[in-house]
């Protein structure tokens, strides 16, 4: 991800885009989006040793069963506290310890009278006098057996009652750190005491999207609203469907500039039986932007260096505007020379882009992308099925979701946001097999 000034830029003056704004400004608010995994929050869970120890013998303990463990295939456990009070234990865990406590006591008793089957040591035994007790996570139960952990607990205790080994129990753990303050709340509750350490394991800090949040609240809905007009404008024109999409440049001191305006262009020039079902895919609006900043950027440069197309590939593409509001835009001198890509510009588009766009946006190294309306059978971005706005959710739960703005396996990893209107308008794309 890339990163921009740490200041808000002021809406310049702009006599195209201003008065198309003051004619339709639907109010809305900026929804960051989920990731996946925080959609599933599949909590994945082990099983883990746990020793009643004596609070004197805790550092010596520690050390000595991390020296062990060290260099094996160990499982991070630091978001479980290792020592714990029994006072602090799960409501379940302090039964079991009751029940431990009272069933131990008693084979001691019998133990005094003359018999030898005791096994474990009672966890509230008194060490020298001193009662003081702690419940020792040690590791995962795949790390190291229960007889090599007892046998190294053995030789860390500093004394023993009655010869009764330490009392070793298996319970289960989360091993994903939480993602919220409440989430750890539950885990302490349900599993073992749990600490929330302010990050997010499944998306980007919490901290990152607040900032960029309020970075573009100011201007998002002007930007949502040009690229409707985008695409409204090659919708009248019947050369794709109605939807637009607007790049930003946030970079510049000046304030956000709008760099390229482009309408979906999927009918244009379309003549092949095979391409009547689905228009040209490669002037979707997300590609025909992407395609227009490229061209943009290499005019700029030395034109040796810009790569030459026949003039089949060149319409394939549609990466020159249509109609005065795109031509408008593309003219003006506001890109830096250089490359190829979107490195850390803004997309607004009207619609949830298909995968082929969301891939590209991500090839294209965009930093931030916002979108209005969710199509929840086709699009790329989102990760849970019901949207803000959206009530056709029938038949959508074996559909597979994506995230693709934050898929740990790719290279490439941005922040994006919903955009809802208050009063979103009633006809929906999203009752539609559409690809965006």
């Amino acid at each position: 991800m890339g990163s921009w000034p740490n200041t808000q830029c002021q809406h310049q003056p702009d006599r195209l885009t201003d008065g198309l704004l003051e004619s339709s400004t639907p109010s809305g608010c900026l929804i960051p989006l989920h990731t996946k995994a925080e959609v599933q929050n599949n909590v994945q869970i082990i099983q883990t040793y746990v020793a009643t120890i004596h609070a004197k013998s805790a550092n010596t303990v520690l050390k000595i069963v991390d020296d062990a463990c060290r260099g094996l295939e160990s499982i991070n456990l630091n978001h479980l506290r290792r020592l714990v009070k029994p006072e602090y234990l799960p409501v379940y865990l302090q039964k079991d310890e009751n029940k431990e406590q009272s069933r131990i006591l008693g084979r001691i008793a019998v133990d005094s009278a003359g018999s030898t089957d005791v096994e474990v040591a009672s966890p509230l035994a008194e060490c020298n006098g001193q009662p003081s007790i702690l419940h020792f996570l040690a590791c995962a139960t795949s790390v190291i057996s229960r007889e090599n952990l007892q046998s190294l607990l053995s030789s860390a205790l500093p004394c023993s009652v009655n010869g009764l080994r330490p009392c070793i129990r298996v319970i289960k753990v989360p091993s994903t750190p939480p993602a919220s303050h409440d989430q750890a709340e539950q885990f302490s509750q349900q599993y073992w005491p749990t600490v929330y350490k302010g990050g997010n394991p499944f998306g980007p800090h919490p901290s990152i999207f607040a900032h960029a949040t309020e970075e573009i609240q100011h201007d998002a809905k002007d930007h949502m609203v040009l690229a409707m007009h985008a695409g409204l404008a090659t919708s009248f024109e019947a050369k794709g469907e109605p939807i637009g999409a607007v790049i930003v440049d946030r970079s510049c001191s000046k304030g956000p500039i709008i760099v390229v305006v482009a309408g979906d262009a999927r009918w244009n020039n379309v003549t092949k039986p095979q391409d009547r079902k689905s228009g040209n895919v490669m002037a979707h609006a997300v590609m025909r932007a992407i395609g227009m900043v490229a061209k943009k950027r290499l005019s700029l440069t030395n034109a040796s260096q810009a790569p030459e197309m026949n003039g089949e590939q060149l319409n394939s593409f549609n990466d020159e505007p249509l109609n005065p509001l795109e031509s408008d835009i593309y003219t003006r001198d506001v890109l830096a020379p250089g490359g190829y890509l979107c490195l850390d510009l803004e997309l607004y588009l009207t619609h949830e882009p298909c995968l082929m766009c969301s891939m590209a946006i991500l090839h294209s190294r965009f930093g931030r992308v916002v979108f209005g309306q969710r199509l929840p059978r086709t699009g790329g971005l989102t990760a849970n099925i019901v949207g803000n706005h959206d009530s056709s959710t029938e038949n959508l739960s074996s559909r597979p979701s994506y995230s693709l703005w934050w898929y740990p396996k790719l290279n490439w990893k941005l922040l994006a946001w919903e955009w809802v209107e208050r009063d979103p308008p009633q006809a929906s794309l999203s009752e539609q097999d559409i690809q965006a």
